[in-house]
């Protein structure tokens, strides 16, 4: 089985970010050059970007519902803290 050229540099890419992902993180993080160029491009594939997301919604419906019910537990207060602040 012989790789094309694209699939190579998309494995290479792959283990490059993997291996530096805290260092891009922090470099990116206050990059505001980077943040203009997502903030434009988000906004420019707002609809490919959702559609994908339903699509995934559509095909995944248990791990939605699992993702559903953590945020709604991360939201929750325990009872104790809730009485506190009365």
């Amino acid at each position: 089985m012989s790789l094309t050229d694209k699939e190579i540099k998309s494995i290479a890419n792959r283990k490059y970010y993997e291996k530096n992902k805290d260092r891009l993180a922090e470099k990116w993080k206050n990059d505001e050059e980077r943040k203009e160029y997502l903030r434009e491009y988000y906004k420019g594939n707002k609809e490919i970007i959702l559609g994908r997301a339903r699509e995934w919604n559509k095909r995944n419906k248990e791990s939605r519902k699992l993702i559903v019910e953590r945020s709604k537990r991360r939201k929750l207060k325990p009872f104790w803290i809730v009485k506190t602040n009365k």
